[in-house]
This record gives structure tokens, C-alpha cells and sequence, in this order.
């Protein structure tokens, strides 16, 4: 089963794709100021949901692998960053909202 923030972290991703490949359109000064720091706010919110990804998939990946018992486990997926993380995607959730739109 996908999780949700498998879905959302496609989806995202896409939507970054499409804004790059139309980037160019928008050449002037205030226009590609704002292109790049919509997709800055984008990569930043990719990464995090990246993170939460693993958080949430890690799990059934090492026992798909038969290392759900291994020692190291923890250290491959740890959950002690998750609320930091959730915070800090939701802080970059809110940065891409507030970023201006560069397609006017």
C-alpha cells in the first residue's frame, strides 16, 4: 500500500518537473527571481517529505529483506527526528504557499 506521503511526494515532484520545464517563459528580472524561489521552497519540501517517506516505508522494506530483526535496523530508520520532521515540512508546506507566483 502507498502512504499518503508517497502520493503527495509524487504528485509534488511533478508539479516541481512542470515548473522547471516552464521556467524559461517567465525571463524577466522579478519572474525568474520568483521561479527560483518557488522551486527552492519545492526541493526543500521534497527533501523533507523524502524523509517522512522513509519513515514511514523503512519498516516494510527491511522485513521485504528479512532485516527487520537486524541490529542496525534503528539506525537505518529511526523515528526519533519524526515530530522535528513533521514540523519542518509543514514550515516548508506554509514557505511554499507564501512563495509568489512566478506564472502571472
Amino acid at each position: 500500500m502507498t502512504s499518503i506521503v508517497t502520493r503527495f511526494a509524487r504528485t509534488l515532484k511533478s508539479f516541481r518537473y512542470a515548473a522547471e520545464f516552464f521556467g524559461s517563459l517567465f525571463d524577466d528580472k522579478r519572474g525568474a527571481r520568483r521561479h527560483r524561489k518557488f522551486i527552492a521552497a519545492m526541493e526543500e519540501l521534497q527533501d523533507y517529505l523524502g524523509a517522512l517517506n522513509d519513515l514511514a516505508t523503512g519498516p516494510n522494506v527491511l522485513a521485504q529483506h528479512g532485516l527487520a530483526n537486524h541490529p542496525a535496523r534503528d539506525s537505518v530508520v529511526s523515528h526519533d527526528d519524526k515530530n522535528a520532521l513533521i514540523r519542518m515540512a509543514q514550515s516548508s508546506v506554509d514557505e511554499v504557499i507564501d512563495t509568489k507566483r512566478f506564472w502571472r
